[in-house]
């Protein structure tokens, strides 16, 4: 037995080769198989795209210029929905039934008011913003100013403030009612 591992040894084959060459090829696998598996991955990418866009990211297209210059009439927008909204961030949110942009200007506690030159006041300062246009009351608006953001709300205005369809016509928002902050602004012209 000696003599037989010494000669394998001595052509450079390890003793065990021998065995491996008997083993037999694996089996292919059966095209039911391949097909299965293609089914099992792609449910699993489309179940992971559908959590992804339930839960964490929103894409809509805006309709209306209410957020112009910043959103435009046809623009598709993504928003963040696991970041909560915060001061002077561009936002989608739902009221009456329609899904619309606005700009956060007021969280809760905070006290908004609006000067007679349109100028928007934040706790008593003029609000440092990037909008071209004066801020005006809603006409027949119940909402009263001095305005104190309630718990669990935020006071929302269009950037194109001429249009008055915002917090200045029916109030504060409803937290839960905002889908988040806008990531990412596509402009669609010419489609």
């Amino acid at each position: 037995m000696k003599s037989k591992r010494n000669k394998e040894e001595i052509r450079g084959r390890p003793p065990d080769e021998k065995a491996r060459n008997n083993k037999e090829p694996p089996k292919p696998i059966s095209t039911k198989r391949l097909a299965i598996n293609l089914m099992i991955k792609i449910a699993a990418i489309a179940l992971a795209v559908w959590l992804v866009l339930a839960f964490a990211i929103g894409i809509t297209i805006n309709y209306g210029n209410n957020m112009h210059p910043a959103v435009n009439d046809g623009d598709l927008v993504i928003t963040l929905k696991l970041q909560r909204p915060y001061l002077n961030a561009a936002v989608l949110y739902r009221h009456d039934g329609k899904t619309r942009t606005g700009r956060v200007v007021g969280l809760p506690g905070n006290v908004i008011d609006i000067s007679g030159k349109g100028e928007l006041l934040v706790n008593g300062a003029i609000a440092s913003e990037d909008v071209y246009y004066p801020t005006k009351k809603a006409e027949n608006s119940k909402v009263t100013y001095p305005y104190t953001v309630e718990e669990g709300k935020a006071f929302i205005l269009n950037d194109y403030r001429e249009d008055t369809d915002d917090s200045r016509a029916f109030g504060a928002i409803d937290l839960s009612e905002i889908d988040g902050p806008l990531i990412l602004s596509l402009r669609r012209r010419g489609f």
